[in-house]
């Protein structure tokens, strides 16, 4: 489907980027490969499982890596309708792409994955925050979104244009939504795996978290 082009940051991710990307490309759509400074074979691994890859000069963070991917694509000819974001380090699953792609349809502009039927297999500390997050944010806008956290979403391309990001790390994700929803951007939640054993993530439970909490508080005005 050469109207979607699926967005795949990724640092140092040798051990799963060719799976992520060949799944990926055995439904038909584009692939780009944002290459957050890696330091292995990331980038290779990548062009040679059927990805464009953009190279960052060093590790910027997941947020201006996001960025990077979706002015790329923005700005590419022809244009894609939809973006979708997977992350490359094994923690979304390529195979559940469908059910995006299959909900691509009316006037649907927004895209959420949520692990939560699932959420046995979500880190207790991480579920924890998530559903704090779910619950302000509830709060802060009326709308019930389930997985406030999860990165494995898609958006239209026409919507993308109008966000103006400038997150530079995970609370890329919190501001993508609020924009969205301030814009007032129709969505749906997309249930997906919640895939956490075995691989390791560059999430920084106190860090991060509080770069959240901090970017609902400024992004929900």
């Amino acid at each position: 489907m050469n109207d979607i082009r699926v967005i795949v940051p990724v640092h140092d991710g040798r051990r799963t980027i060719a799976g992520v990307v060949e799944k990926l490309r055995r439904h038909a759509v584009a692939v780009l490969v944002v290459n957050d400074g890696s330091s292995d074979q990331t980038a290779s691994l990548a062009e040679s499982a059927g990805a464009e890859v953009l190279n960052l000069p060093s590790q910027m963070g997941k947020g201006r890596a996001l960025r990077a991917g979706m002015a790329w694509a923005l700005s590419s000819e022809p244009q894609p309708s939809w973006l979708v974001f997977c992350d490359g380090d094994g923690q979304h699953l390529p195979e559940e792409l469908p059910r995006f792609i299959e909900r691509m349809k009316g006037d649907i502009q927004l895209l959420l994955g949520s692990r939560m039927a699932g959420a046995c297999d979500i880190p207790p500390a991480r579920l924890a925050t998530n559903r704090a997050g779910s619950r302000v944010l509830h709060f802060m806008t009326g709308e019930a979104v389930p997985d406030t956290q999860c990165g494995y979403r898609a958006i239209r391309a026409d919507l993308a244009e109008r966000l103006d990001l400038e997150s530079e790390g995970f609370e890329i994700e919190t501001e993508m939504l609020l924009k969205a929803l301030k814009l007032g951007a129709k969505w749906e939640a997309v249930p997906v795996s919640a895939v956490y054993e075995g691989e390791s993530s560059h999430y920084r439970p106190v860090a991060d978290t509080f770069r959240i909490c901090m970017a609902a508080l400024r992004y929900v005005r």
